[in-house]
């Protein structure tokens, strides 16, 4: 998918409709929502087992992921992609900061398990669901206003269910713009219940100088306002601790302590809120849920 989009045809609202309905019409919704409370959490799963019946990744909202650099954020949504797509769900990344090739090799590391995939291994990755993953080809800096056509574009033309901004900054010019980045996300919000997309939004935290310190909601950069208009708000943040005792010890590890915290510090929709452990596998570059655990056969789903 190229940067070649007539972004001009998705900048509107194509239907604006009265929007005041009657009770009754919601029937159907409400019987939904609370069907699946029964049956369990509501929405696409994170690709770990242990999270099934806490997180839920649902149509029509929007989910910032932040952390500092370097804490893994773009691993862990490389990896969240291969999830969904294991879910059969349709997912575009516009990957703003990288090169899509690298994007992409990345995820190959992941899927086949190899930490050099032959070109085979590489051909397979291709190959597997294929009319399901898209990505962006453009590296630099968009509009707002782009975005949002960009997410109009994925929904109506591709059939997309998730789509990866990665990440804020190359959105919105100032760190201080306070006023930009409240009307940037509410209009994700917009598109994102207009055309039922979930759409990822990456971001950062500030740096707080405390080396042991876990990422909190408060140090997401920029206006509170971001975390107030989103419906979920996940953090990642690396376990130093844990990465300054393994360098003291010469390389032997405490693997009764995660590498990697994922906090989910918000879910509007959601009754769960709190903080998930996960190992990292350095051959394939995916996150496991436990110690020793095998990482996930994504080309095999």
């Amino acid at each position: 998918m190229t940067e070649n989009i007539n972004f001009d045809e998705y900048a509107e609202t194509e239907n604006i409709r009265n929007m005041v309905r009657e009770k009754s019409e919601f029937i159907d919704e409400m019987n939904h929502y609370f069907d699946t409370r029964d049956n369990g959490i509501d929405g696409n799963k994170l690709p770990w087992n242990k999270c099934d019946q806490m997180v839920g990744l649902r149509h029509s909202e929007v989910s910032v992921w932040a952390g500092e650099n370097g804490s893994g954020k773009s691993l862990i949504l490389g990896q969240l992609k291969l999830g969904l797509l294991a879910q059969g769900k349709k997912v575009l990344t516009a990957s703003l900061e990288m090169k899509p090739y690298i994007t992409l090799a990345r995820m190959a590391r992941q899927a086949t398990d190899t930490a050099i995939p032959s070109r085979s291994d590489v051909q397979k990755f291709c190959d597997w669901r294929l009319d399901q993953g898209y990505i962006f080809d453009h590296v630099g800096s968009l509009s707002p206003w782009q975005v949002v056509a960009l997410c109009r574009y994925a929904a109506k033309e591709l059939g997309v269910e998730h789509i990866i901004i990665d990440s804020m900054m190359k959105c919105i010019r100032g760190e201080d713009d306070y006023n930009g980045q409240k009307d940037f996300v509410d209009q994700l919000c917009n598109v994102a219940k207009e055309t039922k997309l979930h759409i990822h939004l990456v971001h950062h935290v500030r740096k707080s100088g405390e080396s042991d310190k876990i990422a909190e909601k408060k140090d997401i950069k920029g206006s509170g306002v971001i975390t107030d208009l989103v419906d979920n708000v996940f953090l990642v943040s690396r376990n130093r601790k844990k990465e300054r005792d393994t360098e003291m010890q010469n390389g032997c590890q405490d693997n009764s302590q995660p590498d990697t915290f994922l906090i989910c510090a918000k879910q509007r929709n959601g009754e769960w809120e709190g903080t998930l452990g996960l190992w990292f596998d350095r051959h394939s570059h995916q996150f496991v849920e436990a110690a020793g655990l095998p990482s996930i056969p994504y080309l095999n789903l």
